[in-house]
C-alpha cells in the first residue's frame, strides 16, 4: 500500500495494512532536540502525509514572549518556541472599524501551483491535505474573545456579516486547494474548555453549524475528505460534526471518559489521535507512553481502520518519550492487531 492508499483505507474503514501516521512538532521541539529530531521524523519514521521537517530559525531576540502582527491586522503575543499565542489587540476591536475593514488576499496562485507540482512529482504517493481555514477562532482573533462572546449573546448583525464573509473567503481557499489536487481539507477551531463547550450547544447549532455545513459541502461535492481539529471538551457537538460530513475528527479525547468515547466515536468516524500532551507525553515514562499508544489503538483502531496516529511533539516532550511513541506506532499499529486477541 502507498501512504495515500493507507490513509484513505483508514478513513473509509477499508482495511489498511497498518495504522497511518501524521506528525506535528513545534519549533521549540526542534530547538531542544536538534537535527536528530529532523532525522527521526524524516528518515526513520516518516509519516503518511509527506511531511518534511527542518530546524526552523530561532528568533533573534532571547525574549520569552514574542510580539507580532498577523496578515489580518491583529496584534499577538506568542511564547517562544510555539506557533501562535494570544491576541492582545484585535483588528476589529470596535465595530466602527468593520465598514472599512479589508480581508487579506488569498495565497498567491504560485502557492497552489507549487503544491500541484509536488503532488505530481512524487506520483501522489502521500495523502495531501489542504487548508479550509478557521471560523470561530478567526472571529476571536479579529474581535477578541470577550467581544465575540458578547456579540454572540447580542446576536449582532455585524457578527453574521463577518461570519458569512469568512465562510466565503474560506470557500475560495478550499476551491483552490481542491483544484491543486489535494485529497482532503483540514479545518480547525478549538471549541472546548477542559470540561465544557465554550458556548451553549443550542447557540452553536444555530450560528455555526449551518456555516460549517456550507464549507464542508464544497469538500464533499468534490469527493474529498473533511478533517476537523478541535481541542477541549467537545462531546456535545460530535454527533453534529458526523451529521454534516466530517470524515476525520481530531478531538482532545484524553479529557473524555472511555465509555463516552466508545459510544460516541469509536467505529463511527475516523479519529486522528491526540495523545495526552498535558500529562503523559511531557511527564510520563517511555513505558507509560507505549501503554497510552496501545490503549488508543485498542479504542479507535480495531474497526478495519478508523484511526490515524498522531501525538503532538512540544518543546516539553523528552527525547525518550518521542522515540517510545513512534516505535509504539509501528510496533502495535500493524494489521491485524494480533496483540489485542
Amino acid at each position: 500500500m502507498t501512504s495515500r492508499e493507507r490513509v484513505i483505507a483508514a478513513i473509509e474503514f477499508k482495511g489498511p495494512d497498518r495504522i497511518p501516521i501524521h506528525h506535528f512538532a513545534f519549533p521549540g521541539a526542534f530547538w531542544r532536540h536538534g537535527q536528530k529530531l529532523v532525522e527521526l521524523l524524516n528518515e526513520k519514521f516518516p509519516d503518511d502525509f509527506g511531511s518534511r521537517f527542518s530546524i526552523p530559525p530561532e528568533p533573534e531576540s532571547d525574549e520569552l514572549l514574542i510580539r507580532y502582527t498577523d496578515e489580518w491586522g491583529s496584534e499577538w503575543v506568542m511564547r517562544r518556541g510555539y506557533t501562535a499565542g494570544e491576541v492582545k489587540k484585535p483588528a476589529i476591536d470596535d465595530w466602527s472599524k468593520w465598514k472599512d475593514y479589508k480581508f487579506p488576499p488569498l495565497p498567491p496562485e504560485s502557492h497552489f501551483e507549487s503544491l500541484r507540482a509536488r503532488i505530481e512529482e512524487n506520483g501522489h504517493q502521500f495523502y495531501v491535505l489542504g487548508s479550509g481555514g478557521t471560523l470561530f477562532e478567526r472571529m476571536q482573533w479579529l474581535r477578541g474573545p470577550e467581544n465575540l462572546f458578547m456579540d454572540l449573546a447580542e446576536d449582532r448583525e455585524e457578527l453574521h456579516e463577518l461570519a458569512d464573509r469568512l465562510v466565503d473567503w474560506n470557500i475560495n481557499l478550499i476551491t483552490r486547494y481542491i483544484k491543486a489536487g489535494v485529497d482532503g481539507i483540514s479545518f480547525a477551531d478549538d471549541w472546548g474548555a477542559q470540561d465544557r463547550l465554550l458556548i451553549s450547544p443550542k447557540k452553536w447549532r444555530e450560528f455555526f453549524k449551518p456555516r460549517y455545513k456550507r464549507m464542508f459541502e464544497v469538500v464533499k461535492d468534490a469527493g474529498k475528505h473533511v478533517f476537523f481539529h478541535t481541542d477541549g471538551w467537545t462531546v456535545d457537538i460530535w454527533d453534529d460534526f458526523i451529521e454534516i460530513g466530517v470524515d476525520v475528527l481530531n478531538p482532545q479525547h484524553c479529557l473524555v471518559p472511555k465509555p463516552i468515547l466508545e459510544q460516541k466515536l469509536a467505529g463511527r468516524i475516523c479519529i486522528r489521535s491526540d495523545l495526552d500532551r498535558q500529562h503523559i507525553l511531557p511527564f510520563g515514562t517511555p513505558e507509560q507512553v507505549r501503554e497510552h499508544v496501545k490503549e488508543t489503538i485498542a479504542l479507535f483502531g480495531r474497526f478495519n481502520g478508523g484511526l490515524i496516529l498522531h501525538g503532538e511533539i512540544g518543546p516539553d516532550v523528552p527525547w525518550e518519550n518521542i522515540v517510545a511513541m513512534l516505535e509504539a506506532f509501528h510496533e502495535f499499529g500493524k494489521y491485524p492487531l494480533s496483540w489485542l486477541e
